[in-house]
């Protein structure tokens, strides 16, 4: 753990340098970014019941000018309980701009990245030191959306009592109704009279209420300190496409991560946190 702690003290620390370099802005146009896109995902799902390891796809795609589709699909490679097999997470909903405001402010554009740019020392251990090197254009623009979004929900999962005896599926499907803000920057600079660069970025913030009108466990028994506590729970998450452009040199590739917390019924406390890689990019 602790060569992980340093390294990533190290980055941050370098990360902040940035290098004195001229730069000519040739492009500044936010809706150049994607922002739809299809992203193949791995990641993990905690909640009151069990621990899941999943793969899967998350996705954004336009169906009109004015309404994006949202979805996901997510299967468990690993939920910690042998006799509950097949637990899976389907959505799928939409977005609805109602507000789009721009907006000024720094833009970064990473111009590289070194991963093994040193080392160091310390209590007689080597650590790695990574280097990013960036410019930062003082005015760019943001384009800022705010809006409403529903969906449908399903989740199956499954459930083990304290002395691992009982075992149970659970089933939780129903809608989804809440807010959402996107924000996103698309900058094309030349740097140093030389090579082409572009800073760019999108990231989303949505807060849902989650109504499942069906909460079902087959096996009361297999769900200890947790009641099924109605229909209604709450998430809140955040999403963020690194480099969202078709440029020559792409700062973390085409990921995307994502994160959610929230409450359900049978099921408590919810976290989840993924990676994925972007592709079938659109605007």
């Amino acid at each position: 753990m602790k060569p992980i702690i340093y390294t990533a003290l190290f980055y941050t620390a370098v990360i902040g340098y940035s290098q004195q370099v001229t730069y000519q802005v040739l492009e500044d146009k936010p809706d150049k970014a994607y922002t739809k896109f299809i992203a193949p995902e791995f990641g993990m799902d905690y909640n009151a019941t069990a621990l899941c390891v999943f793969i899967g796809a998350n996705g954004r795609y336009g169906l009109t000018d004015k309404l994006d589709l949202e979805g996901a699909f997510r299967f468990d490679l690993y939920n910690g309980i042998d006799d509950v097999g097949g637990t899976f997470l389907i959505e799928a909903g939409g977005f609805l701009p109602l507000t789009s405001k721009i907006k000024n402010k720094e833009v970064p554009i990473v111009l590289s990245y070194n991963p093994y740019a040193g080392t160091t020392y310390k209590d007689g251990q080597q650590y790695n030191v990574e280097e990013t090197k960036y410019i930062k254009v003082p005015s760019g623009q943001y384009l800022n959306q705010i809006g409403a979004r529903a969906g449908v929900h399903y989740r199956r999962l499954g459930s083990q009592d304290l002395t691992y005896t009982n075992t149970s599926d659970i089933n939780l499907a129903g809608l989804y109704l809440g807010g959402q803000f996107t924000t996103q920057a698309y900058v094309k600079a030349k740097v140093n009279n030389d090579v082409e660069r572009i800073g760019a970025g999108f990231t989303r913030f949505f807060v849902d209420a989650m109504i499942l009108p069906v909460s079902e466990i087959s096996n009361p028994a297999a769900n200890d300190g947790l009641a099924a506590d109605g229909v209604f729970g709450w998430r809140a998450g955040f999403q963020w496409y690194v480099s969202p452009h078709d440029g020559d040199y792409r700062f973390l590739g085409p990921s995307v991560f994502t994160a959610e917390i929230g409450k359900k019924p049978l099921t408590g406390f919810n976290f989840m946190l993924s990676w994925g890689i972007a592709f079938m990019n659109a605007r």
